[in-house]
């Protein structure tokens, strides 16, 4: 660098030898300083160049901050995310010949003459199906196998074989049978944002569940956390076969998985459940919707930032300009995961503007939604759907509706709406809300409702699959697919179709036994049986219904083909050959229809409350109190609020009447009424049939509070009100001397026994009957020696209690049912409605007694006895038989035990109704 001229200015004014020296000195110095200078932009250019260098011995000279082994990690780290992002979605391989999850000891199974649907829409027929190694090797006609091979050969007779179900949302392993309070891990608490919490480190491999769901013919099962909190963690995919290790990790659909790519999968929810745990029962935030779309985009901008941070890492990594570890942060890792689309996101969602909400965020922060969970709404937004980057799956339930207001608006035909809109639809079965051991019956139940069959069976086997990210190894029955497989008893969309045989990874799950050649029944399940009826049949006084199939209006199921005739609203002949007096008297042909009487339903609070979890819609629930006077016994008929939608549901499913008590989590509930489910309002005539049914009871852990902490202090309770009322004109006077029932609510056999001793030692006259009964059929013989009855409710029972334990869940597990063994030892039956939701099915719960049957005669239950359990025996049970109109009654298009037959015509006091179920 030159000096300046006025730097040098003094020096040239002194003496010469001063001068020089100066002169000699400030050359030394400059030069000194030049030198000083050069080096350090040296030594600054050979940095520089050097730092774009990805040498790595030099990088570790120069970093000092972190160590190599540190900086190897981190940049794992980045080729880690770079791979994932390259690995695109799997597809199935003809090829594929090894299944990870294989058990080496399992020889090779060759299924003869079968029937396959292979889940995603075909039918063949007359094939073969060869396993090996865990895969479906072939499925062709006519396979020939090695003879010098051993290998297990299976006649499944032209029986229907197909793809393992697959339930895509459950809480098994978490939520499990018995639910001890000490092993219920659904929902990390108080803290509504827990995305780094893992159901797998909570899934429990011996839960009960597990053998009863598989029973079901379900394979495989996506294990979510709750629904309670906005972001509820890392849900995991199992397939159902416990391994000898008892390990969950062994039980993932991906353990041992080497070339799949490994999906996550995690839950979010918003709606009522987050508002009403969190702001209402816990007071904290988020107290609304716009507080659990605040608290999630907040929580998705941390991981848009950490994402960021991160890619800045690994890009500057690359070039060796890094001296920090890699920003990680665990509470966000898996949101992070999301945004990077690694994660397959479920979201527990009901209503159109919820859905709509969630959708805005995945805009936003620029991730997918793999599905949407329960969205009962969802038939009424599909353009809203389609704004999404991808196509959403809408995993649903079949009918499962009316608890909540976000519940309240769905219909049936849902399913069949989504599908013709080109939605993908799942169906599943939030395990344990509903058991999922029945999943395929929820398939069956929206072949009634319009969706086509096929579809229907897709719904359970490829969609969710598919919705999992592994539609290319389960749900379909097709070469190269893992061998998850049922072989059914019947057509699998029929009602109470169970499996035979279930195989998972080519392993048989339960006993082998014989299976005899496949009959068809004798109605055709396939054939949508609508009839179109005349509009003027509608309210019709006067009519003639010819050619029934089937009449059962005298308490014998009639095989016809029979006629009724109905004049001036009353039933004036039945029989083969019924003429009218009357001239153009209004005819239709019912075409082999079953004309049966109206449906009572029992057991539910129909009438006291439309939506469970909003109580202003209900009459209110008594509190558990000491209070012996009888004036202050409750009594249902002071509380019924008629034209309801949840008693229309009822109604257009058959049932004409019902018989509700008091809501009460008293010991004593109280006196129930019985009135028409089509009634506007008490006040008009005939509404009302009984303002004092039957007095009601309950015992049981599930009752036990400050005033009764224990279930013998229950039964005394109960002994002490009958006996000391015995000769009081009241309605506990009335209970002990058998002027009308007692209904006490009881399922465990011990205090079931104790009730019986009760009878028999104190209160002989009382016409005591078991409501609830899922151990009841373990002391059958000394109910039917006492005299008394049954209401089974439900009437699928699960050991989902303690006091519940050794219910029978049915074939192929269990030689029946409670219902069988009850029925053999001569015990008066009914069949309960267990929840408001599912009375539309109560025609349908008392035929899956009747189609399942075991094949010993002493067990058997015919479709009478069934029809029965609703009817004449609910009547007689109640004393009800003089108030029930015989005028009454309801016709379906076919036998009303087939899927496909539907309810066309009610008759009452108010003329015939033309039931239309297609919206």
């Amino acid at each position: 660098m030159p000096a300046k001229q006025n730097d040098f200015a003094p020096i040239l004014h002194a003496s010469p030898d001063r001068s020089i020296k100066r002169v000699e000195y400030s050359i030394r110095k400059h030069l000194h300083s030049a030198l000083l200078l050069f080096s350090i932009a040296a030594l600054l250019t050979v940095s520089l160049v050097y730092s774009f260098l990805p040498d790595a011995s030099s990088s570790k000279q120069l970093h000092n901050a972190i160590s190599f082994s540190t900086l190897e990690a981190g940049r794992a780290q980045c080729e880690a995310i770079q791979a994932r992002q390259k690995k695109g979605a799997n597809m199935p391989s003809r090829d594929r010949s090894y299944n990870p999850r294989a058990e080496p000891t399992q020889e090779p199974i060759l299924l003869k003459n079968a029937v396959v649907w292979d889940g995603q829409g075909q039918v063949l027929k007359d094939v073969d199906v060869y396993i090996d190694n865990g895969v479906i090797r072939q499925v062709e006609k006519g396979i020939q196998i090695d003879a010098n091979r051993r290998v297990k050969v299976i006649d499944v007779a032209g029986h229907i074989v197909s793809p393992g179900l697959v339930d895509m949302h459950s809480h098994m392993g978490i939520d499990g049978w018995p639910r001890y309070t000490s092993s219920v891990d659904v929902n990390e608490m108080p803290n509504p944002i827990t995305p780094y919490v893992r159901v797998l480190d909570g899934f429990n491999p011996s839960d009960k569940a597990i053998r009863i769901v598989a029973s079901g013919g379900i394979t495989s099962v996506l294990a979510l956390p709750g629904s309670a909190n906005v972001i509820g963690g890392e849900a995991y995919a199992f397939k159902l076969r416990p391994r000898l290790t008892v390990s969950n990790e062994d039980m993932l659909v991906q353990a041992n998985n080497t070339e799949d790519t490994e999906w996550r999968w995690m839950k979010m929810a918003c709606g009522e459940n987050p508002k009403r745990i969190y702001g209402s029962l816990l007071h904290m935030q988020p107290s609304t919707r716009l507080g659990m779309a605040y608290m999630l985009r907040k929580e998705l901008t941390k991981a848009q930032a950490l994402m960021r941070q991160q890619d800045d890492w690994c890009h500057n990594a690359q070039h060796g300009r890094v001296d920090t570890v890699f920003p990680q942060d665990i509470d966000l890792e898996s949101l992070v995961a999301l945004l990077r689309g690694e994660v397959l996101l479920n979201i527990h969602c009901y209503e159109t503007y919820d859905i709509e909400a969630l959708i805005r965020h995945s805009l936003e922060f620029n991730f997918t939604i793999s599905a949407f969970h329960h969205a009962l709404d969802a038939y009424r937004i599909p353009d809203i759907l389609r704004r999404a980057k991808n196509n959403i799956t809408i995993a649903t339930f079949a009918d499962n509706w009316g608890y909540t207001k976000e519940t309240y608006q769905s219909i049936p035909e849902a399913p069949k709406i989504l599908y013709e809109a080109g939605i993908p639809l799942a169906l599943k079965s939030d395990h344990p809300v509903l058991n999922s051991q029945r999943l395929m019956f929820e398939a069956a139940k929206t072949t009634h409702y319009g969706l086509p069959p096929q579809e229907a069976f897709r719904a359970v086997t490829s969609a969710p699959a598919q919705a999992m990210g592994l539609g290319h190894r389960i749900g379909s029955l097709r070469v190269g697919y893992d061998a998850d497989i049922v072989i059914w008893d019947r057509e699998p969309l029929d009602l109470a179709a169970v499996p035979l045989q279930v195989l998972v990874d080519g392993v048989p799950l339960f006993d082998e036994r014989p299976i005899e050649p496949f009959k068809k029944p004798q109605h055709a399940s396939q054939k949508n049986r609508i009839q179109t009826v005349p509009k003027r049949m509608n309210g019709a006084k006067s009519f003639v219904l010819r050619n029934a199939g089937y009449l059962f209006l005298n308490s014998t199921l009639v095989k016809g083909p029979l006629d009724i005739i109905v004049e001036n609203g009353a039933l004036t002949c039945s029989g083969s050959h019924c003429e009218s007096a009357q001239k153009d008297i209004l005819e239709y042909d019912v075409q082999g229809g079953y004309i049966l009487p109206g449906f009572v339903g029992v057991g539910s609070s129909l009438g006291l409350i439309e939506m469970s979890f909003e109580p202003m819609t209900g009459d209110g629930n008594a509190p558990a109190i000491r209070n012996d006077n009888p004036k202050d016994l409750l009594r249902a008929v002071d509380g019924i609020k008629l034209g309801t939608h949840q008693l229309k549901a009822a109604y257009e499913g058959g049932i004409l009447s019902v018989i509700t008590a008091p809501m009460s989590r008293n010991i004593v509930i109280g006196v129930s009424a019985a009135f028409k489910t089509h009634a506007e309002s008490l006040l008009h005539k005939g509404a009302l049939l009984s303002k004092a049914v039957a007095l009601h009871m309950q015992i049981g852990h599930e009752f036990k509070s400050d005033s009764f902490p224990t279930v013998s202090s229950q039964i005394n309770y109960i002994r002490q009100l009958l006996t000391d009322n015995m000769l009081s004109d009241n309605y506990y006077g009335q209970a002990a001397r058998g002027e009308i029932p007692t209904i006490i609510t009881a399922h465990n056999k011990d205090e079931i026994a104790s009730l019986i001793t009760l009878k028999r030692e104190d209160l002989p006259k009382a016409r005591i009957v078991i409501h609830g009964g899922t151990e009841s059929y373990l002391v059958a013989q000394f109910l039917k020696e006492a005299d008394i009855p049954v209401v089974l409710s439900p009437v699928l029972c699960t050991p989902i209690n303690f006091d519940s334990i050794h219910c029978l869940t049915g074939a192929p597990l269990t030689n029946g049912t409670a219902a069988h063994v009850l029925h053999q030892h001569g015990v008066k039956i009914a069949v309960g409605i267990p929840d408001n939701s599912y009375s539309r099915n109560l025609i349908w719960d008392a035929g899956w007694l009747a189609a399942s049957s075991p094949s010993s005669a002493e067990l058997e239950i015919s479709q009478e006895d069934a029809i029965r359990f609703i009817t004449t025996n609910v009547q007689d049970i109640y004393g009800l038989e003089s108030v029930v109109d015989p005028n009454e009654f309801v016709v379906y298009s076919g036998n009303p035990f087939d899927m496909a037959s539907r309810l066309i015509f009610i008759h009452t006091n108010e003329g015939l109704h033309s039931v239309n179920l297609a919206r």
